[in-house]
């Protein structure tokens, strides 16, 4: 026995209870430290590889979005080139069906429509039998190729072939053409032969090339069945091959008009990225692809390097990790897990007191929000309803008024039409709160409009309340209806004098600000703002009035005092527009509403009505025909005692259905007065049936509904008049839609005539 072990054993210790059980803990943890940095190593590298195969997914659907968008692009512009060559082929035909001009007047005329022309150069017109009856080539090239004998079988077999393209024809120093053919028809069906232009298919080459593409993408023209009519860059193996088993044709052009895929090229079986669209009008499609490995190129040359430099920095972490679990003992790690978890025991208590607060104040937020949102959808039927209301009243009363023995009513039917359009204001004031309320939004001066309004303002509060301005240079112009940010003003204004009754200071701020990440849902979202400060020195508000203030028909003035619907209203402008407004307040300290108002930029479009009507005296028109649409009986009564009173004739329809019937039974009906919406079909579906039937028809809408392009989706409503309206207002679009049909109908005469 040694010394050591003496002393051990002196001391009431076995040797094994000494050193060995200390080494195998340390042991145990440090290899759980290698484990963990390993697994971290692993983890970092999966996910870098996930990162850069996301990136890769990213370039590819960002290349698929550019090339349907350019294909879209190309697809109209070559759209448009077809409808002026198919325009200059109908116009040959319908001088050649209803004229009786010689062979040689009909040459002369087809070289005269070419003048100007580069997409055709040369139009045939074919008899039946197959021998050319007038032509604008010279006569020594007057030979009918077998592409055009064949689209002549084909319309003589089948009369319903419609609008026809040939395969290219290579006509010689590099020149290729594609023959367009229509069908000669006379009035009584009696087939004349065909019309055929010979497509410049070069032209459209050299249009795809002015787009100066990125090296290895190509551009292709070709009939929907795969027929290839044109490419860029040229290549005269390509043209007139089919590709119809190939995937954009069978898979995409089989099933929609346009579509994006990955495939192999047929040329070089590489890998390429294609995008391909039909034209609407025509049987054709254009499609642009480019080659995936170029795309990619950029893509591959980080990912390489990212790579590296990952793999490199992984080896050095994990060695560093290994070295660093090797040396550390178990007492230091168990102080670092301790200092660890009370340090993120603080943090976690404070993120969880701040998440809290965030939590409290977007549900307060979010209530306010469902609560408008409930009073909008509420507002919307209600107003479509409240509005026909008002129609008829506002109609008979005009009826009434015109009546030789309305005079000794005068006085009260004007207080009848005051009461309704009050109630038309109220109903306004509604949709502005639950932003449901037309806004013809454009860029205003919000400085120059304080500074205008101060004399209006100075006349509203009275002399008892001093004005400030304080309007900051480089203030944007904001994106607004000017109307309604003028009452919005007004309204804060006399709110503020009301605060204010013995007198005090209104202030009118505009300045620029700018908005961060929004935390709160009603809050709009990161830009450039401009903000109206309106700030009194009143009574102020207590904390549990500022949070209703907004809300509709709430008020602490006394009956008959206002109608709690100013506020409300200016919340409504504002997140209508695309801002918001909030209220600080506290009591004895006085108020400040602040409003934030969009920036206008450069690209912002007016939001204008589709028309807008003057008013005008309530007499006689002419006596047109009118066909009136509306599942309102009292509506449609009176709207059509309206306009029969004015000179027209008119016929009532319920529904489409009858609408439809009515227009196949008189075709003396020289417009359609139709509502938006209708149970079954609306009135838009029924305006696109009746415009089928009779292209010169024009249409005008009306509806009681504050926003019905969102009810019938994309359909655009052109001469849309708003429920309530006045006659005059009615009969100045109704008007103007038959002088734009008259000139019109002159203008197509005109043309035909030429």
């Amino acid at each position: 026995m040694d010394a050591e072990t003496g002393n051990s054993l002196a001391q009431g210790q076995t040797p094994s209870q000494s050193v060995p059980p200390a080494r195998s803990s340390a042991f145990t943890l440090g290899r759980r430290l290698q484990i963990i940095a390993v697994a971290a190593v692993i983890a970092v590298l999966v996910l870098t590889m996930q990162q850069l195969f996301a990136l890769r997914r990213s370039i590819i659907q960002q290349t698929d979005s550019q090339m349907a968008e350019l294909d879209m692009v190309l697809a109209e512009q070559t759209g448009r080139a077809m409808e002026t060559s198919d325009f200059v082929l109908r116009s040959v035909i319908d001088l050649y069906l209803h004229s009786e001009q010689d062979s040689e007047n009909m040459s002369d005329f087809a070289q005269s429509r070419l003048e100007g022309m580069r997409q055709i150069h040369a139009i045939d017109l074919i008899s039946p039998t197959g021998s050319i009856i007038a032509s604008s080539r010279p006569i020594t090239d007057l030979r009918l190729p077998p592409a055009a004998l064949a689209l002549l079988a084909r319309h003589t077999s089948d009369p319903r072939a419609g609008l026809l393209f040939s395969e290219p024809i290579h006509e010689g120093n590099g020149v290729w053409a594609s023959l367009m053919a229509r069908r000669m028809q006379d009035d009584d069906g009696r087939f004349r032969g065909i019309a055929v232009a010979w497509i410049t298919l070069n032209y459209f080459e050299n249009f795809y090339q002015a787009l100066q593409l990125q090296d290895q993408a190509a551009i292709l023209l070709h009939r929907r069945d795969g027929t290839v009519l044109a490419r860029y860059p040229h290549d005269d193996a390509a043209l007139g091959v089919s590709y119809a088993n190939m995937p954009p044709f069978r898979e995409v052009l089989a099933h929609a008009d346009s579509g994006t895929l990955e495939m192999d090229s047929p040329l070089d079986s590489g890998r390429r990225i294609l995008a391909i669209r039909a034209l609407k009008a025509f049987p054709l499609a254009v499609n642009i692809s480019v080659d995936e490995d170029a795309v990619l190129a950029t893509w591959r040359r980080q990912a390489w390097i990212f790579g590296t430099v990952m793999v490199g920095s992984s080896a050095i972490a994990l060695l560093l990790l290994l070295k660093l679990a090797q040396r550390t003992d178990e007492v230091e790690r168990l102080l670092a897990r301790s200092l660890a978890a009370q340090a993120q025991a603080e943090a976690s208590n404070h993120d969880l007191t701040r998440e809290m607060e965030e939590r409290e104040r977007a549900e307060t937020a979010m209530r306010f929000l469902q609560r408008l949102e409930a009073v909008g959808q509420l507002t919307g039927g209600v107003a479509h309803d409240f509005n026909n209301l008002l129609t008829v009243l506002l109609g008979n009363i005009d009826l009434m008024q015109a009546h030789p023995a309305a005079t000794i009513f005068t006085g009260r039917l004007t207080t009848m039409r005051a009461a309704a359009e009050r109630g038309a204001r109220l109903v306004s004031q509604l949709l502005a709160f639950a932003r449901r309320q037309p806004l013809k939004a454009k860029a205003v001066d919000l400085a120059q409009l304080v500074r205008g309004m101060r004399p209006l303002l100075e006349s509203a509060v009275g002399s008892q309340v001093v004005i400030e301005t304080l309007l900051y240079p480089d203030v944007p112009m904001a994106l607004v209806d000017q109307t309604q940010i003028e009452l919005v003003i007004l309204n804060l204004a006399i709110n503020a004098r009301d605060a204010m009754p013995v007198g005090g200071t209104l202030r009118l701020e505009v300045a620029r600000t700018e908005i961060g990440t929004a935390i709160l849902p009603d809050a709009p979202p990161p830009g450039t703002y401009v903000r109206l400060r309106v700030t009194d020195t009143g009574t102020g508000m207590q904390p549990d009035v500022a949070a209703r203030a907004f809300d509709p028909y709430f008020t602490t003035k006394p009956p008959g005092a206002g109608s709690g619907l100013g506020l409300s209203q200016v919340y409504g402008v504002a997140h209508q527009s695309g801002g918001t407004a909030h209220i600080e307040t506290a009591p004895g300290q006085g108020t400040t509403v602040e409003v934030l108002l969009p920036e206008a930029g450069l690209e912002e479009g007016s939001i204008e009505p589709l028309h807008e009507v003057t008013p005008s005296n309530m007499t006689g028109h002419g006596d047109a025909s009118l066909l009136i649409v509306d599942d309102d009986a009292d509506v449609r009564v009176t709207t059509a005692l309206l306009l029969r009173r004015m000179g027209y004739r008119v016929t009532e329809a319920d529904n489409a259905e009858e609408a439809l019937m009515a227009l196949e039974l008189d075709r003396g009906i020289e417009l359609l007065l139709t509502d938006v919406i209708m149970p079954g079909v609306s009135g838009p579906e029924l305006a696109r049936k009746a415009v089928q039937k009779r292209p010169e028809l024009p249409v005008v809408f009306f509806s009681g509904y504050a926003d019905p392009e969102s009810i019938v989706g994309s359909i655009p409503l052109s001469r849309l008049l708003r429920k309530p309206f006045r006659p005059t207002d009615l009969v100045a679009l109704i008007e103007t839609a038959l002088a734009e049909a008259r000139v019109a109908a002159m203008t197509s005469s005109g043309h035909t005539a030429k």
